[in-house]
């Protein structure tokens, strides 16, 4: 018995009543737009990675700060995360951008001293963060202020009595 297979003419009207109603290689949803403020995500989140290899460095060079200085870096890591949003499980760091990676800070000659430079890198830090959130979209500049009010907090915390 032979098979009845659809005519040349039925398939094509198929085919072309569905490519007019949109159903052949056509979603519902719009493309996602590209995010405006990723420039401005990417740089935020390199001068936090400045700030926790600062820190990174001072507790090298003094280990009796680590107690001290070590949840401020955790926070600075916290918020360079929420910059860059959740990594793939096993890809690169997000910071590694293929160059070299940045050379270790040069910290002051003393303890004393370096909590001072810190401070005045947060305060620095937090200046910046004020600048741009002014350029920043909505969400963007909510993080930013967050980023930079905890900033200014670490400076305050780091000027104060050890």
């Amino acid at each position: 018995m032979r098979e009845a297979h659809p005519s040349r003419r039925a398939v094509l009207a198929s085919a072309a009543a569905l490519a007019l109603t949109g159903c052949v290689g056509s979603t519902d949803e719009p493309a996602p737009r590209p995010d405006p403020d990723l420039r401005l995500r990417d740089q935020v989140a390199a001068e936090i990675d400045d700030l926790v290899r600062a820190y990174a460095a001072a507790t090298h060079a003094y280990p009796g700060l680590t107690d001290r200085l070590a949840p401020l870096a955790a926070e600075h890591q916290a918020h360079a995360t929420a910059l860059r949003g959740p990594q793939p499980t096993g890809s690169p760091s997000a910071g590694a951008s293929g160059s070299a990676t940045p050379a270790e800070p040069e910290v002051p000659g003393s303890s004393s001293a370096t909590v001072t430079w810190l401070a005045g890198l947060e305060r620095r830090a937090a200046r910046r963060r004020a600048r741009q959130t002014a350029t920043a979209g909505p969400d963007l500049a909510r993080l930013l202020a967050s980023v930079g009010a905890c900033e200014s907090v670490h400076a305050a915390l780091l000027g104060g009595p050890a």
